[in-house]
């Protein structure tokens, strides 16, 4: 599948989903803002995985095959994470004005989702796998959270090896060695 086409699909998935995770936040009758808030949370968690899954899989390509990717195959970050943006700012604009997420495709997914959370073994199989998703997103919200109060995420880490005027045993080794394309006096 060409990667126009495949970024049209995609679009057209999170947006629904965004719709139908709307649906799900309206029609539960315990639901409020902090539900919403905590649905649009993992949520925006599911579509940053999927980015970072798609990063992932083209460096592994790139590094384990040995290919490079072409222009018309290599996928364009600013693209994708303005689909996640589409996807959080309709999320939102759906949590302001519910009623514009009923309609016949996003009902039908809403009832056959219920149908198969009540089916007795599949439902149950069905919620299993929901709880061991929802902890994996919290678990990756938690680890990135402390990425970034830690100050990892922006090269600020405790690492010794990225202060300055600091060398350790492995840069003096390398400096020592000599490749094959190295002029030795």
């Amino acid at each position: 599948m060409s990667y126009p086409l495949g970024l049209a699909l995609k679009t057209i998935q999170y947006l629904l989903i965004a719709d139908v995770a709307i649906i799900f936040c309206t029609n539960n009758p315990n639901g409020n803002l902090s539900t919403a808030i905590t649905t649009g949370l993992i949520l925006f968690m599911y579509f940053i995985g999927k980015v970072q899954n798609m990063q992932l899989k083209n460096v592994m390509m790139i590094q384990i095959q040995g290919r490079t990717l072409s222009e018309t195959q290599k996928p364009n970050m600013n693209l994708e994470f303005g689909i996640v943006a589409l996807a959080m700012a309709v999320f939102g604009f759906l949590l302001w004005k519910p009623e514009f997420a009923e309609n016949n495709v996003s009902n039908w997914f809403y009832s056959n989702i219920i149908d198969i959370e009540d089916t007795p073994i599949f439902g149950f199989i069905f919620k299993v796998v929901g709880f061991f998703f929802t902890i994996t997103i919290l678990m990756r919200m938690i680890n990135a959270l402390s990425m970034i109060f830690s100050g990892r995420a922006f090269g600020r880490g405790d690492d010794n090896n990225n202060r300055p005027g600091r060398s350790n045993r492995n840069d003096q080794d390398q400096s020592n060695r000599f490749d094959d394309y190295e002029e030795v006096d």
